[in-house]
């Protein structure tokens, strides 16, 4: 472990350790080790405390959290446990108890969440699991999601202020939201501004239900690989330089794609022969899962995630899809996944290695229609909202 750490005269800190071949080893083995610390001037969006109060614990961010996080007790995990001293290494959790959580208040200025949990007990470790799925009102993600506090002794006369949850609906904005610049494309009640991909109607398979655009994909007697009303859908306005949120939740085993940047013509007969994709996919039974580049969240045939954040077939997925000046972000639940510039020679490369490659107007568009694809599988989607970004 760590035994000693000093400031240098650069203000970098440095933390030096000792180690065990078996347990707190450093870098490639070693039982020792030597870091460097200094502060790069980026913000992070942290957990910065964590407190204990009369009736509950208080968490503390580094930066405020969205208008809408935090407020949900179900999404929080609280345990507690105890040890018993003893001389062998290590020991066993005594009286391990999962606590529920009464209520989640989030402070006016949204940096901090009290937490009500009734049952806390003194002279035990209290572990708290935050959603990784939030970032904070800036836009950055969370680092961390986990936290241990020794609750030595249950403070008294000082409880947390439990406070009223508001009644966030789907498909709405709150006024902080309206105040930074978003506006719904899908208000839960109309799909009037959307239609098919070189038409001014829309399949009768795209319907409202549970709050959200759904296909309601019915096989096709004619075959094909899309439903037998459907087609691909565009919100009917071009967008460019823009941050794009919805959430998505897929039938088990389904496909389908939300398509950006797309020039319509009458040359083209899909919108992905000019918008790149970015995935929506059951990576538990689809079979584009077995594929590098066709999972959920995919940069569709061109590049992975980073990281995999998909949550199953029949759950909601949050998605942040940033478009500036033609460099790209893909974010699923919370982590950015995908990033790319589309004017790079880098873009073109991969255009050449993929299946798009004989496609000559693929990806060349900075702007465009914002579609909803088709794939023959019953999808979702809902809170679909857009941002124009300022250069």
């Amino acid at each position: 472990g760590i035994n000693r750490m000093v400031w240098g005269p650069d203000s970098a800190l440095y933390v030096g350790g000792i180690g065990n071949p078996g347990n707190w080893q450093h870098g490639q083995n070693r039982w020792y080790g030597l870091q460097r610390l200094k502060y790069n001037g980026k913000p992070a969006f942290e957990m910065l405390a964590v407190r204990a109060k009369s009736n509950g614990m208080e968490i503390e961010f580094t930066q405020p959290l969205e208008p809408r996080d935090g407020w949900d007790p179900a999404e929080y995990t609280v345990q507690q446990w105890r040890y018993v001293p003893t001389a062998d290494y290590g020991g066993p959790k005594v009286d391990l108890t999962r606590l529920p959580v009464r209520s989640a208040s989030v402070s006016p200025d949204r940096r901090k969440v009290f937490l009500e949990i009734p049952g806390l007990k003194a002279v035990h470790v209290v572990y708290i699991r935050i959603p990784s799925h939030w970032i904070s009102d800036s836009g950055l993600p969370l680092w961390s999601t986990e936290a241990w506090y020794t609750l030595n002794a249950i403070p008294e006369g000082n409880p947390g202020t439990v406070l009223p949850r508001p009644n966030f609906q789907p498909n709405t904005l709150t006024d902080e939201e309206k105040a930074a610049g978003w506006r719904l494309l899908f208000d839960g009640k109309s799909i009037t501004n959307w239609r098919n991909f070189n038409k001014q109607t829309i399949g009768k398979d795209w319907i409202i239900d549970d709050n959200a655009i759904h296909l309601n994909a019915r096989k096709n007697p004619q075959g094909g690989w899309q439903a037998a009303d459907g087609g691909d859908i565009l919100y009917d306005e071009v967008f460019e330089n823009y941050e794009l949120r919805l959430e998505w939740k897929i039938a088990p085993c389904g496909n389908s794609g939300i398509i950006y940047n797309i020039v319509e013509s009458d040359q083209y007969e899909y919108p992905w022969q000019t918008g790149p994709e970015m995935q929506v996919l059951d990576n538990a039974c689809h079979p584009d899962a077995l594929i590098e580049k066709h999972r959920a969240g995919d940069l569709y045939d061109l590049i992975s995630c980073k990281y995999m954040t998909v949550k199953p077939a029949g759950q909601w997925n949050r998605v942040r899809l940033i478009n500036r000046n033609g460099k790209v972000e893909h974010w699923l639940n919370g982590r950015k996944v995908v990033e790319v510039d589309m004017t790079s020679s880098e873009w073109l490369q991969l255009i050449n290695n993929s299946k798009f490659k004989d496609m000559p107007d693929f990806g060349r568009s900075t702007k465009g229609y914002i579609a909803l694809q088709d794939h023959g599988d019953k999808v979702w989607f809902r809170n679909i909202r857009i941002k124009v970004l300022r250069n």
